[in-house]
Order: structure tokens, then sequence, then C-alpha cells
């Protein structure tokens, strides 16, 4: 973690030993550099990455300053984690879901195939147990995670095929990541896990036949819709995600507590305007992109069932294996994370949807 102090301190602190001064000592500046998974150039950055940083330095009266770098300059886009344990980043803007092979547990914090919408998956991560669960995990690592970066419903699929029903996803080669990518081989399908910067090229060179990749808004910013002819909705297989920025657990703890606070509640907020001003976007990118030459398809309802019953199946899956193994988490995350999309349901019927 590096840090300066304010112009004056020093002198500050002489007066103050001399006796010649009173009252708090000025405050420690922080400076990071934060690495992510896209360019600074690109929409996600701005939907996400800056309004983090934004709203740290605006919840910190600007104590802790932040410096973003593009993918590929301290990280790749799937070892951000990495980067901050070594020392090249002091935060990682991280999606979970890249991480699912080091542990399964980050498939269920990055949103899970037929799991909870939006508004259930923030109540969990903000006021239920979910944001606590992701730091307790990421302690284990080293870690220290702040909730942020929430965004709704993906389209399904942009497809160079027609997509209705199980068997129209059989062979289909698609870009996609997290749990869902090993959910895919379940429905005859294969994933290919690929950079977000190589999507646009890999779709329109014909290396992969669909993609799915955040939502409308960024979708149309990346020009999708231009080179594949179908669109496949609902995005069953991502109802919400979320991000995450991570420090270095030491440098985390030897912050000032209000810090912590502030940082926390800054990643609240950021979170929710990504949210909010993604669903307005999104609105927008769907009804421009409704009147170009685009063929919409919807799954039937067949495939949207088994989609929901293979997430929570793997799931379950993946929560016994590894409890096997003496890790013991994510039974814990899963059994959180449907545990309170159940009560969602049962017990949310007085809400009007």
């Amino acid at each position: 973690m590096r840090f300066t102090r304010k112009t004056g301190s020093a002198i500050f602190a002489v007066l103050l030993t001399a006796g010649l001064a009173t009252g708090p000592a000025a405050a420690q500046e922080y400076n990071w550099t934060m690495t992510s998974y896209v360019s600074k150039e690109s929409g996600t950055w701005n939907n996400y990455m800056q309004r983090f940083i934004d709203a740290v330095h605006l919840f910190t009266d600007g104590r802790v300053q932040i410096k973003g770098f593009s993918v590929g300059v301290l990280s790749g886009p799937f070892d951000g984690w990495d980067a901050v344990r070594k020392g090249n980043a002091d935060i990682c803007f991280c999606y979970p879901g890249f991480a699912v092979n080091a542990d399964p547990a980050n498939g269920i914090f990055a949103g899970m195939a037929g799991g909870m919408p939006l508004e259930e998956f923030m109540h969990w991560l903000i006021a239920g147990e979910g944001g606590a669960l992701l730091a307790d995990f990421r302690r284990t690592q080293g870690l220290h995670s702040v909730v942020t970066g929430m965004g709704s419903t993906e389209i399904f699929l942009h497809s160079h095929r027609r997509v209705e029903t199980l068997s129209d996803l059989q062979g289909m080669k698609i870009r996609t990541a997290g749990a869902w990518a090993e959910i895919l081989a379940d429905l005859g399908a294969s994933a290919t896990v690929i950079s977000p910067k190589d999507i646009y090229t890999a779709l329109e060179q014909g290396l992969i036949d669909g993609t799915e990749f955040v939502t409308p808004a960024t979708n149309i910013k990346l020009g999708l819709h231009k080179i594949a002819k179908y669109i496949v909705v609902p995005g069953i297989h991502s109802p919400a995600h979320m991000n995450e920025a991570v420090f270095r657990l030491e440098d985390w703890e030897s912050l000032p507590e209000t810090l912590q606070k502030q940082i926390t509640a800054a990643g609240a907020y950021a979170g929710l305007q990504s949210a909010l001003q993604l669903g307005v976007a999104d609105l927008e990118a769907v009804e421009t992109m409704r009147a170009g030459p685009n063929e919409w398809t919807v799954l039937d309802a067949d495939t949207q069932k088994k989609i929901e019953e293979l997430g929570r199946a793997w799931s379950v899956e993946k929560a016994e294996e590894q409890s096997a193994k003496g890790n013991p988490w994510m039974a814990r995350v899963s059994d959180s994370y449907w545990g309170f999309y159940d009560r969602w349901k049962k017990f949310g019927t007085y809400r009007h949807n």
C-alpha cells in the first residue's frame, strides 16, 4: 500500500512535540493502484471501475486516491487477485466468476444460472450475509473484498445460430465465464473463456458461435448486434452479477476504521449506481437493437426450467466435492445463497412484481 503524508504534517508534529500546536495531526493520504479486467477506454470501465474510484474519492474526502490501470498493464484479466497478493497492484477490480476454477464458491458470488435476480441478489450481498461471507472467504486468501459494481440480467446470447430450445444449443461454441461455463457442457455446448477485449474479434471471425458479456448497454457499445444475426433472451444464465474491489488483508487492516467504513460504503454506493444507471442504459440499448435487423428469439419454458435445475444441481455437486476435500466454503456460500432465494420466493409473495 502506497501512502504519503499531507504537506505540513512533519512541521505539525514538531510543533506538537514542542507544545506549540494542539489538535489532530494532518490526515494520512493513501495513493493506490488498481488493476482491472477491461481497458480504461471501455464502457465497462466507466460503468463499474470509474464509479468506484470516484465514490471512494468522494466518501473519503480525497484521503484515498486510486489510479486505475487497463487490463494487461498490472495484471491479466483473470489474475488480479494474484497481482494484489504479490504487490503488483494495491487493489484489483475483479469479477469473481473468473476465479471459479480456484474455488467454485466464486461462481456463487458472481451470480448463478437460474438464481437470484438483481433485487434479491443485492439484498443478500448488502443487507444479508452475502457480503460478510465474501469478506470472510477472501480473508482465508490473505485478501479483503468490498462488494461493488453490480448489474442486472445479461442477454443470453448474441448468436450466429438461432436458439430457442435445448437441442439448438447442441454443439455450439459459446464465450462465457464462471459456473455457467461448466454448466453449458450439460446442455451439449462447449464454453470458451476469453478476455473481454477479444470477444468481438472471436465472434466476427466465427471462432465462437455466440457470446454473452455483461448487459445490453455494454453489448451495443461493443457492436455485437452488428455481427451476430440472432439475439437470444432471457438471460437466465446470469440473472444478476457483481464485482469486487479486493485489497491485501494487511493493508486493509492497517487502515483507520473510519476509512474502512467509508470505502465499504463507497463500494455499495458505486454498486447501486452501476445497477441503476445500467438499467436505464439497457432499456435504451434494447429499444435501439429492437429497431434493427436482428432476429430476437426467446428460450422456451423447458430450456429455462432446465437451466434453473442445472444451476442448483451444480451448486450442490460442487459443495459436496469441496466438503469431501475439507473445504467448507462452497457449501457455506451455496447454502446461504439458495437459502436466501428460497426464503424470498416463499415469504416475498406480498411484493408486487
